[in-house]
């Protein structure tokens, strides 16, 4: 059981109320319902009667939300006495990423870290574009990596990885796939594909939005949540997709290639994005350390 699903719930049995609760916590209301529902599988029983509003908690909800607010104590508590067990213990660096591919951009840089013999320790976890924001801002990570679209608070910094634009992702037997280039007005004609606003949080809305820009409305014809999942529509339904223009194509044999598009706004900035008020040494030594291999 995933400890923040215990946050989900006892934050939701004090507001009573799921759009709120998703709102505080920086995730979708969807996302919010998954968490309680699979929370409610996980015991077999249910923790909310939801035919009323507000919803009201059941006597098993009554019971979980004391144990959970219990364990959450403990569980800061053992996280806290850990960070102070010993001052002389490498600093350890929670990253949070939403892509292998934007992982890729920071392995010369983590290979430069460990030739430089600097004293951090790096733990990784995935998560969902639509989730990043809120994990870095809870502190459950020290650090996300991914769109900056992602990332609207104040409270967070954010540096520059890499920038660049989009490319269409044309499959063998459409009509654009021979082209060496693709004009805006030539690609609005054609039936798109698109990752999920469930997936893609911010960046979904983002995308929509520079459409309209090159104006045109977007003939979305459909939506995946996984990106290379998405391959096989636009290979089987012939849609056109987006990807970043150094996204490898080498496995799928030609079926599919990356097509440049000419006066298009689809561009991106992939960037490490952390609270400006953490107190995690290890974050400020890895961006300035960042920096210094940037330049």
């Amino acid at each position: 059981m995933h400890i923040e699903k215990l946050r989900y719930f006892v934050d939701l049995y004090e507001c009573r109320n799921f759009t709120e609760t998703a709102k505080k916590n920086y995730i979708s209301q969807a996302s919010m319902s998954q968490y309680i529902t699979s929370l409610e599988k996980e015991f077999e029983t249910r923790f909310f009667d939801r035919t009323v509003t507000p919803i009201q908690p059941t006597a098993a909800g009554k019971v979980f939300y004391n144990n959970a607010k219990l364990l959450l104590k403990q569980f800061d508590e053992t996280k806290e006495q850990i960070r102070h067990s010993s001052e002389t213990q490498i600093p350890c660096l929670h990253l949070a990423y939403t892509s292998l591919s934007d992982l890729k951009l920071v392995m010369p840089f983590v290979s430069f870290l460990r030739e430089e013999k600097y004293p951090i320790t790096i733990e990784l976890e995935k998560v969902a574009c639509k989730d990043i924001e809120s994990f870095v801002q809870k502190g459950l990570v020290d650090i996300g990596l991914s769109f900056s679209d992602e990332f609207t608070s104040e409270k967070l910094s954010q540096v520059l990885v890499k920038s660049g634009h989009y490319q269409a992702l044309v499959a063998k037997g459409h009509p654009l796939f021979e082209s060496s280039l693709i004009k805006v007005e030539d690609l609005y004609r054609h039936p798109l594909l698109m990752l999920s606003e469930d997936s893609m949080g911010e960046s979904f809305l983002t995308m929509k939005e520079r459409s309209l820009k090159d104006g045109y409305f977007p003939n979305i014809a459909r939506t995946v949540d996984d990106f290379e999942e998405g391959f096989f529509y636009i290979l089987s339904e012939q849609l056109i997709g987006f990807g970043t223009e150094d996204y490898h194509l080498s496995k799928l044999n030609g079926l599919i290639r990356n097509v440049p598009i000419e006066g298009s706004q689809h561009a991106y900035d992939i960037v490490l994005a952390f609270d400006k008020t953490t107190e995690n040494k290890a974050v400020e030594e890895f961006i300035q350390a960042f920096l210094d291999y940037q330049s």
